[in-house]
This record gives C-alpha cells, structure tokens and sequence, in this order.
C-alpha cells in the first residue's frame, strides 16, 4: 500500500457545464489532509516514501478516466518513476520544496480535457 495516495476528484457537472473548467472543477487532495484547487497542489512527503495517484468523479457515478501525464517543467526528479498511468504508483525522489509540473490528461464522458498542476514536494 502507497504511503500518500493522490485523488483527483472531478465535478464532472460544473466541468460540463457553462463556465466549467478543469482548473474549477477538479480538486487534487490526499490521505494526509493536504488538499487545493485544480493549479497547485502541495504533498507533505519526505524522499523515499510511496505515492499513488487516482482519479475519480465527485457524483461516483460520471465515467472519468486518466489518459496521460505529460511533463511541463520544474525538476524532473519529484517522482521516480514519472506518472504514466490513472493507478500510478512511484516514490518521492525529490527535496523539500522542490516543484514539478505536469499537464494532466483526462476524459469525462469520452470528452478529453486537461489539468495543469504544480506539485511541490513539502517535505524535506
């Protein structure tokens, strides 16, 4: 089991809706209270510990699923392995402070759309 596991929460209605997107519609969170909006998001993770990343719809019931994580910038050793898939697990490799960022693909009812967070590593 994943020291921190990652959920990405989507409210598929407001995405779908007018006005909705993914920057207002999905909150990243994790098992240890750490929680933001859609564009920044901190783990509280010290180097060496588990990570698991999920996504799931906020009703339980809209089709959501991962399609990519694709690399944006920052130092590229946050996570080893890089995020590649929707149940991903890895380790933390980086530093206290360190921030990585990544463009999140994703789809909801077979219509794609795209996260841009920034993680930072808290821990030291």
């Amino acid at each position: 089991m994943a020291d921190i596991i990652v959920t990405m929460t989507v409210d598929t209605v407001k995405l779908e809706s007018s006005g909705g997107t993914p920057a207002n519609s999905c909150v990243l969170s994790d098992n240890n209270g750490d929680a933001s909006g859609g564009e920044t998001f901190e783990i509280d993770a010290t180097s060496g510990q588990s990570v698991k990343f999920l996504i799931v719809a906020k009703n339980g019931s809209t089709p959501v699923s991962y399609k990519e994580f694709r690399y944006e910038g920052g130092v590229s050793t946050v996570f080893n392995p890089f995020p590649t898939s929707s149940n991903w697990t890895g380790t933390a490799t980086g530093s206290g402070g360190q921030t990585e960022s990544y463009y999140i693909d994703f789809y909801v009812n077979g219509t794609e759309y795209t996260l841009d967070p920034r993680i930072k590593i808290k821990g030291g």
